[in-house]
């Protein structure tokens, strides 16, 4: 039997060569990048990750500030719940 074995990634194509006996990876190679690209492409490139990045930014602020409404709203639900219940809360050492 082989002490080493060479696969292929399915999502990135890279060839790894792993050892049988520990499952560890000893080796990778991986596959070149086209680098067919003009400077004007690589700015506008740049300045759509700008804009990506602006937009994945606004919405996680607006996710933030959807949750800080609903902690506020469920918060205040509780508050109104305790209040009208005058009951004191078990105490477990009441029960010896």
């Amino acid at each position: 039997m082989a002490d080493r074995i060479q696969l292929t990634c399915p999502c990135c194509a890279t060839l790894l060569t792993v050892d049988t006996a520990t499952g560890e990876i000893l080796a990778e190679e991986r596959p070149k990048k086209d680098v067919d690209q003009t400077f004007e492409d690589a700015v506008t490139s740049v300045r759509g990750a700008e804009q990506r990045r602006e937009k994945a930014f606004s919405k996680a602020y607006d996710r933030t500030q959807q949750l800080d409404d609903l902690l506020n709203k469920k918060f205040e639900e509780a508050r109104k719940k305790a209040s009208k219940d005058k009951s004191k809360p078990f105490n477990p050492f009441d029960a010896d």
